[in-house]
């Protein structure tokens, strides 16, 4: 137990220590001169601008809009993807008619269609969400069919001789053993969505932590923008964190068979 204890901490302890290293080097090369503080800030006026932010309540109001566009988002893209990657997986006819469209829409810039939705959704919400679904739905697509095209044929086989149906193969088979590539998917999907959804605000939102960050860039308020930069990643982390807590606790019934 003790083992496993420390297995399980090491992550977040060497995690740890790495960040306090760059906090560390970043004041340090600030107070050196070597890099301008205006244009790189530091740390401790970070933090500064963080107390400030945070009293005054519009660090929260920001994170209130981003948090429910990507809610919003995400959760759109997880049902198209999962759903459209189940069909594909299984359906060798229809993988083979969309593989194509799939790849194209994955390797593409998309981000480079905002004008498009803009025209189509207009200024605010509606568009930041399409951003965002666009961008996470691909991941999550891609990583569904590979689970369920590499699902093992002799456990689908073996369903298959004691008379299981075709939702009972579904959801007692395929889906169990495709979650792990459901579960990468969805990792890769939600960074990609916030970055959708930052890239969304900063072009067409009105406010939200992306919208925050082009409004402190114009007003050359460095410290304030790296703030927000700041917040955007440590949700990214907290987010993707939390999805590997999930996939741990849904993933822990399986064990490992010795041959």
């Amino acid at each position: 137990m003790s083992a496993l204890r420390r297995t399980s901490l090491r992550p977040l302890l060497f995690g740890t220590i790495s960040f306090a290293v760059l906090l560390l080097a970043w004041q340090l090369i600030v107070d050196l001169g070597l890099v301008d503080g205006f244009l790189v800030g530091s740390p401790t006026k970070v933090a500064d601008a963080l107390v400030d932010q945070v009293s005054s309540g519009v660090l929260f109001e920001h994170m209130k809009v981003s948090a429910y566009e990507l809610a919003i988002g995400f959760g759109i893209a997880t049902l198209l993807g999962v759903v459209g990657g189940v069909i594909m997986g299984w359906y060798d006819a229809i993988n083979d008619a969309f593989d194509p469209f799939v790849w194209l829409g994955y390797a593409s810039p998309l981000v480079a269609l905002y004008p498009v939705f803009l025209l189509i959704f207009g200024l605010g919400a509606p568009t930041v969400i399409a951003i965002a679904v666009l961008l996470a739905v691909f991941p999550i697509l891609i990583n569904t069919r590979s689970g369920v095209r590499e699902v093992d044929p002799k456990l689908i086989q073996a369903a298959r001789s004691f008379g299981a149906s075709d939702g009972q193969l579904f959801r007692k088979v395929v889906l169990p053993a495709s979650m792990p590539m459901v579960m990468a998917g969805l990792r890769l999907g939600i960074g990609r969505a916030l970055v959708g959804v930052v890239v969304g605000e900063f072009f067409v939102g009105d406010r939200g932590l992306g919208y925050s960050v082009a409004y402190y860039a114009g007003l050359l308020r460095t410290t304030d923008m790296i703030l927000q930069v700041v917040v955007i990643g440590a949700i990214g982390v907290l987010l993707t964190q939390l999805l590997s807590m999930l996939e741990r606790r849904i993933d822990s019934w399986r064990v490992e068979v010795s041959t």
